[in-house]
């Protein structure tokens, strides 16, 4: 069985990991995946470490909290994911990619 994650595996996304906005995007077009505490956007502290990375905003599919207000796009935005948005086997996979939750 091939433990890597395909590059058309959809990941679900949220800006910050309690906002109800829930948006996808292929594995592919993800990057710069890690464990952190702080969001994008608001830079708010959330309770614990949840998996982040960056994203280009046109690459998103759905609503995120994001608004392209503060000058032209495409930008990168920094992205959270949830492990009960996503799927139990590309969670795995994640995790072999950022390593335990610290």
């Amino acid at each position: 069985m091939n433990e890597q994650i395909e590059k058309d595996t959809v990941i679900y996304i949220r800006r910050q990991w309690n906002d109800h906005r829930i948006a996808s995007v292929s594995f592919e077009n993800i990057g710069g995946l890690r464990w952190s505490d702080m969001s994008g956007g608001v830079h708010a502290r959330a309770p614990q470490s949840f998996i982040h990375g960056y994203v280009s905003c046109d690459d998103i599919h759905g609503e995120i909290g994001h608004s392209c207000r503060h000058g032209h796009g495409p930008h990168n935005i920094k992205v959270c994911i949830v492990k009960k948005d996503n799927d139990p086997s590309t969670w795995d996979k994640l995790l072999k990619i950022v390593g335990p939750k610290p």
